[in-house]
């Protein structure tokens, strides 16, 4: 990709008008000319060498070169990011340097926080069901993940892994040059699994106050198979998605925007374990639905630098619904609902302290996190699972985050976040969780109204310094608590206990032009991490876990090629010993080359992705999502052409091949009994009327 700058030579010769005269101008005003364009050329993702945290955005040109078929399928490609569950979106779960999901067995445990415009996702522990990353990709115009602790301060205490923020698209993204209607129709198909795509957008502004965007798409995908021919039981689903936003202008400086979206995925005859299909010859069927609410007022004068305010009212609810006809099997027969209900307020100012510059963000959040399991058979039908007790999860935060500019050189972001917490038992009574006619475990009642509070103070400071050649050093320490969840309303040890974690970086980046060929341009940034965290709850029988590890990242761009290059390397160990944390990912290096022809309207890249060898993990079997695994090599070739005029303007081609060599292989993190996609080959088509 390009950026094209025109220059005008009245533009760039405005340093010399104090040694011109009027009449000079005068003479010379009709001999004013342009210069060429300036072309500063693009890889296919950027590194974010500005920042001192450790940032990847995919942008919405990435996500639709990925053709991606689910939310997963985004992430694998980020540095020291794993998906627990591979990329379906039955049980799939995100994890970031070795924290955020326990692969094969629970959900969630809060490490690592899923924000969809602007709103907390992801449900807590479900046993053997992941934690709802079940959206549909094509919602999104961009997915930011940010790894360590990083800015995640205004959403989370205890996100010591990482943040996932995703945006959904928006009215604007369609309608250009003065349109006040545009129509996007996109099909695709994928022959793994003989996958299908239909999503239509509408993009509406019938003022320059007002626009709509209504969004509609239907995914299915079948059983697939791995590279050996094998088909990949329980992995096919059909996930119907919309979305509605709309922009209103109240007045130059207020803005009132409203949206609701959601995305379901109903299942027949499925396992019962979402990670390992031969885990019980339980068949289920299991109904997801994931929604997101919102309506967010902005207010920033013109005038005024130290007014740039939201407040933002939000709704969550994550739905899994599971039912079978095991008689007596209460665990296969439940309702889950989590609901999130909440409003946060936040302010950012700019101003300045003498030569000190500050961009000072606040922010003030209250919410109410419900969450219910009905038991649908048996004795205890309306109770809740005992697995999952139900109640309430209410909370206060306020957090602050300062941006100070000491120089042109060097700043400064200390970030502060409190927050309170009250746990309380809702319709917790005396029951038990069978997993058929004869295998009960007792869970003891829990009284109604039974609460606990908690409260930590969080935070981080992290630094960066940039020299004039292109070169920038930066650092991080951050320190987090992970409050309660309410599955630990039945532990007394854990239900009023935070999990304390340090985070430690350094790194070095660099951003440069012209440095190999007059039109080029490389960025690299290397990162450095330590991360200790104890008081432990998550991980039965840890209480502490410490983390160390190095993520390089670098792209180059030039008018004869881009390449992407992407490694990163995690090591830990737990109770202070030298026993593995299991929960690592493996190492992996990436490689992306590209070209762009016809003025970057046909584009042709290859990747290659290869995982080292893992077993560094307690789990000697060859059984669980722990055990060892192999090393592997897998490629990839895509070509998207999008012609800029003529009949086929705003049309939009793309041709893609997953795992080219159709190599069988098992990532890190996924059950042995569930092998990676083999060969796949993506093709889709969009026009926008």
């Amino acid at each position: 990709m390009k950026h094209k700058t025109p220059v005008a030579v009245a533009v760039a010769g405005l340093t010399a008008l104090p040694t011109l005269s009027s009449p000079a101008l005068a003479q010379d005003a009709d001999a004013i000319v342009e210069l060429d364009a300036i072309v500063l050329e693009e890889s296919r993702r950027g590194v974010q060498t500005e920042t001192a945290n450790s940032i990847t955005v995919v942008d919405q040109a990435e996500i639709e070169a990925r053709q991606a078929s689910s939310m997963g399928d985004l992430l694998d490609s980020i540095p020291n990011v794993s998906l627990i569950n591979g990329s379906t979106p039955q049980g799939s779960a995100v994890n970031i340097r070795g924290l955020g999901a326990q692969a094969g067995t629970y959900g969630t445990d809060g490490y690592v926080a899923v924000v969809i415009d602007g709103v907390a996702s992801g449900a807590e522990e479900i046993y053997r069901n992941g934690s709802l990353l079940s959206v549909e990709p094509e919602l999104f115009r961009e997915i930011k993940v940010q790894r360590g602790p990083a800015e995640s301060f205004r959403y989370n205490s205890g996100a010591m892994g990482g943040t996932v923020e995703a945006e959904t698209k928006d009215a604007s993204d369609f309608l250009t040059d003065g349109d006040t209607f545009a129509l996007r129709q996109k099909f695709g198909f994928e022959s793994n699994g003989d996958g299908m795509l239909s999503s239509t957008i509408l993009a509406f502004a019938p003022s320059e106050r007002f626009d709509v965007l209504a969004f509609y798409g239907h995914r299915k995908i079948e059983d697939g198979v791995d590279g050996s021919g094998t088909t990949r039981d329980a992995t096919g689903f059909e996930a119907p998605s919309a979305l509605l936003k709309m922009n209103f202008d109240l007045s130059d400086d207020s803005t009132l925007t409203f949206a609701h979206s959601y995305t379901e995925s109903p299942e027949t005859d499925v396992p019962y374990d979402a990670f390992d299909p031969l885990w019980s010859g339980d068949l289920v069927d299991r109904y997801m639905k994931d929604t997101t609410t919102y309506l967010a007022y902005k207010f920033a004068p013109v005038d005024s630098d130290l007014v740039n305010f939201e407040a933002r009212l939000f709704k969550k609810r994550e739905e899994m619904q599971i039912t079978s006809s095991t008689v007596g099997a209460s665990l296969t027969n439940t309702d889950h609902t989590t609901e999130t209900v909440g409003l946060r307020l936040e302010n950012v100012a700019r101003f300045d302290t003498g030569a000190i510059g500050h961009e000072l963000t606040t922010g003030l959040e209250i919410k109410e996190r419900s969450r219910s399991a009905i038991l649908l058979e048996g004795a205890d039908a309306g109770e809740n699972d005992g697995t999952a007790p139900g109640g309430t999860d209410e909370s206060i935060s306020l957090y602050l985050a300062d941006e100070i500019t000491l120089s042109d050189a060097f700043t400064l972001t200390p970030q502060l976040r409190f927050e309170k917490q009250k746990l309380t038992s809702i319709n917790n009574q005396d029951t038990s969780v069978c997993f058929g006619p004869t295998f009960c475990i007792p869970y003891p009642a829990i009284p109604d109204g039974t609460s606990y509070t908690t409260q930590s103070w969080t935070g981080a400071l992290a630094g960066r310094y940039a020299f004039n050649n292109g070169f920038a050093v930066f650092g991080t320490a951050a320190y987090n608590e992970n409050l309660p969840i309410l599955d630990d309303l039945r532990s007394s040890t854990n239900r009023e206990k935070t999990e304390k974690g340090t985070t430690f970086e350094v790194g070095v980046s660099f951003d440069g032009y012209d440095v190999l060929t007059g039109d080029d341009r490389l960025q690299a940034k290397l990162t450095a991490f330590k991360t200790h965290i104890w008081d432990g709850t998550a991980y039965s029988g840890i209480d502490q876990t410490d983390l160390k590890g190095v993520e390089l990242e670098l792209n180059y761009a030039s008018p004869l090629f881009y390449a992407d290059f992407a490694a990163a390397k995690t090591r830990g160990t737990i109770n202070g010993t030298s026993d593995y944390f299991n929960y690592t990912p493996a190492d992996t290096v990436q490689l992306t080359l590209g070209k762009r022809f016809m003025g970057d309207q046909l584009d042709i890249a290859v990747e290659a992705k290869h995982a080292f060898a893992h077993n560094r993990t307690s789990n000697s079997g060859t059984t669980g999502a722990t055990a060892a695994s192999d090393a592997w090599t897998t490629y990839a070739l895509s070509v998207g052409y999008t012609p800029d005029s003529g009949v086929l303007e705003g049309t939009e081609m793309r041709l893609s091949v997953e795992n080219l060599f159709d190599t069988t292989y098992r990532p890190y993190l996924t059950n042995p009994n569930r092998n990676a996609k083999g060969r796949n080959i993506k093709f889709s088509l969009a026009k926008t009327f």
